[in-house]
């Protein structure tokens, strides 16, 4: 106990350091752009006042000192872990510091996190005695659970008195201690039928909630053992840390460019937080394998990009007599691009299929479409594996590729294409497909 005392001592002296070092800081600048601002005759006078108001800076971060300012600015906070703030910025009602009580719900909530980070609501302005509070020991204990059972001892080696302790005690209370709950205009309001009468519900941000769920996502994307096994997945190594990643994470922003107006803990996380998808799972119907038709861009593939390719024809159309610039060019690459990444998601769902369908009587595939959407058929057919590894298939498919968009585009159509499009559709086609052989020889 004396120990760990002594050691909140020592972290209330370094913050209130770290105060003054960069208020000191700041005012000596300010103090620079003066000097070279003022004409030559005012310049010791004015060096002279800086001097002097920056003696009653340093006295302002006197330990005792600044402990009395704090304890009379703490009223303007209150540390919870619901905050109101993050429904309306300017709503007045309640926030509230909810006690750590573990339910065995399934649910996720608030009291599913062993220690919850604490906010601190209130006027920006004294957001500073908010981090003073939230200083921890070593054993995880905060200098507001100190104040919470009325223990000054972290604070008495810079007290000059007793009646001064009690004052800061009285001081520091009043943020940490409830206040009578009201609602606000403001503020999201649920009436509850209750018999003859209703009780009125107000629901609050989770904001110590919020804080977790932002710590466990930027550890999976910034953390260097997630970094480490990322890599060591890449690379094909083995490693003891399972990789995590969170899928379709939506942004929520709160505060817009003074994120310190909602909370302290929104602040430091930049007026962001992070919402998980709770979407259902979508439904994906089986790609079933295209037998019964000679070439997959005579029907299974060519409607699955129907769409794409009417939205590709009309931009085509649009600007068919204007001059092609940056803009144009991008954004028909964009379009093309995403059809080719349709053909591969096709190919994808296709080989999922039992391997050896393309050797069925129905199957009137050419080869090279056959070995890219029946690759595992190799397993069991030599001479199927012997076209596999000449590695023309790719080349093939992709001039495939290329006829379709071109005959697509020039239907019905003023779209003139010819062989300087047919070989950037199959190139871009190519360098997709030979992706696709890597992933595919990975699967072996």
């Amino acid at each position: 106990m004396e120990r760990e005392e002594r050691t909140l001592s020592e972290k209330i002296r370094d913050y209130i350091d770290s105060r003054k070092r960069d208020k000191l800081e700041k005012f000596d600048k300010d103090t620079q752009k003066g000097v070279s601002a003022a004409s030559t005759e005012d310049v010791a006078a004015y060096e002279l006042q800086r001097t002097a108001l920056r003696v009653t800076e340093e006295g302002r971060f006197k330990p005792v000192n600044w402990l009395s300012d704090a304890a009379n600015r703490a009223k303007q906070l209150q540390l919870v872990t619901h905050a109101l703030k993050f429904t309306h910025s300017d709503a007045k009602g309640t926030s509230l510091f909810a006690n750590a009580n573990k339910s065995a719900s399934t649910f996720i909530s608030t009291s599913s996190i062993n220690n919850p980070k604490i906010d601190v609501v209130g006027n920006a302005a004294a957001l500073d005695v908010g981090k003073l509070l939230l200083l921890e020991s070593d054993n995880g204990k905060l200098l507001a659970n100190f104040v919470q059972q009325n223990d000054m001892s972290p604070f008495e080696p810079f007290a000059e008195s007793k009646a001064q302790l009690n004052d800061w005690l009285g001081g520091f209370k009043l943020a940490v201690t409830a206040k009578d709950p009201t609602s606000h205009k403001l503020s999201k309001q649920l009436y509850w039928p209750v018999d003859d009468d209703y009780h009125l519900v107000l629901p609050l941000y989770g904001t110590s909630l919020s804080q977790e769920i932002f710590e466990r996502v930027q550890y999976a994307r910034f953390s260097e053992e997630q970094k480490e096994a990322r890599a060591a997945r890449r690379s094909e190594k083995m490693s003891d840390i399972a990789t995590i990643e969170f899928q379709d994470i939506a942004v929520q922003g709160f505060g817009g460019t003074k994120p310190q107006n909602i909370s302290q803990l929104n602040s430091g996380r930049g007026g962001r937080a992070f919402l998980l998808s709770s979407s259902p799972p979508a439904w994906q119907s089986q790609q079933k394998p295209p037998l019964k038709v000679k070439s997959i861009f005579r029907g299974p593939f060519s409607r699955r990009v129907y769409g794409q390719i009417m939205g590709l024809k009309k931009f085509l159309v649009a600007n068919l007599n204007k001059r092609s610039d940056m803009k144009i060019r991008t954004e028909r690459a964009r379009r093309i691009e995403d059809i080719v990444d349709q053909l591969v998601a096709y190919g994808t769902g296709v080989r999922t299929s039992s391997p050896g369908w393309s050797s069925l009587p129905d199957c009137h595939l050419p080869l090279h479409q056959k070995l890219w959407l029946d690759p595992k058929r190799r397993d069991f057919d030599k001479e199927f594996e012997n076209e596999f590894d000449k590695k023309e298939w790719q080349g093939l498919v992709a001039a495939d590729f290329s006829r379709f968009l071109n005959t697509e585009l020039e239907k019905n159509s003023d779209i003139a294409t010819g062989d300087v499009e047919f070989m950037q559709w199959k190139v871009l086609t190519a360098q997709e497909l030979r992706l696709v052989k890597d992933d595919v020889e990975e699967a072996f």
